[in-house]
């Protein structure tokens, strides 16, 4: 029991209709407390264990207190919702699943919230398999001693140093030097060395290599000819 509620039971008895729902709306939005606080036809103070059905107001402070909360309540902002209004939600998933849903979900019912499915990036291509297939846009050029680009020709070391080099590695141009780079391994994978003396060549997989093989010959893709070579890895 608080002075508001003894005011606001008070006015419902000494109102009518339209003045018991303003002082109704007003006590229960705190706008007759402001009123009280504001007014210059203020109720007067009222002691908490007077009993409510004594309690009375004149007629000028009731009218005033229900002309200030019917005012109240005409400028009150009212919000209406639809009864199906739908708040969606987002929701961070890994994968999707239909038929069930957590606790509180309807059976059956299908989420319309966005689903993020986690993508596992692919491997990245080993250095050695990419000098492979650099190796393997020479094909066709021609032989020429000392030749290290396209435009000029490959020697032998001048491939393996032209192609290493576009994966940013720094090799000597001499197939003798080249067996001291990297480190040397019993089985080759591909992009490994293959050198014999005074010949160095790309092992490309499978029993393949691809060499500058020859003076005025093409580069090739061709089976691995040497016999007990060396196997040079790089990376």
């Amino acid at each position: 029991m608080t002075p508001l509620t003894i005011l606001a039971r008070t006015a419902t008895e000494n109102a009518g209709n339209v003045a018991r729902r303003g002082a109704l709306a007003a006590a229960a939005g705190g706008v007759l407390i402001s009123t009280i606080a504001t007014t210059a036809h203020a109720a007067p103070a009222m002691d908490l264990k007077t009993d409510v059905k004594t309690a009375k107001l004149n007629t000028a402070d009731l009218q005033s207190l229900t002309a200030v909360a019917k005012q109240a309540v005409v400028n009150s902002r009212t919000v209406t919702v639809p009864i199906n209004a739908k708040m969606p939600i987002e929701m961070e998933v890994l994968g999707t699943s239909s038929g069930s849903g957590a606790a509180g979900e309807g059976e059956g019912e299908e989420s319309t919230a966005p689903a993020v499915v986690s993508v596992d990036a692919p491997d990245p291509v080993p250095v050695g398999q990419q000098a492979v297939n650099i190796a393997l846009n020479y094909l066709g050029i021609t032989y020429v001693w000392g030749g290290a680009s396209p435009s000029a020709g490959f020697d032998c070391s001048g491939l393996v140093q032209y192609v290493y080099s576009q994966l940013g590695y720094s090799l000597p141009h001499s197939s003798g030097a080249l067996l001291g780079v990297g480190y040397q391994v019993t089985y080759p994978e591909p992009g490994d060395i293959v050198w014999t003396p005074g010949h160095v060549a790309i092992y490309a997989g499978d029993g393949m290599i691809i060499e500058a093989w020859a003076a005025g010959m093409p580069v090739r893709y061709t089976e691995m000819w040497q016999n007990s070579p060396t196997f040079v890895r790089v990376t």
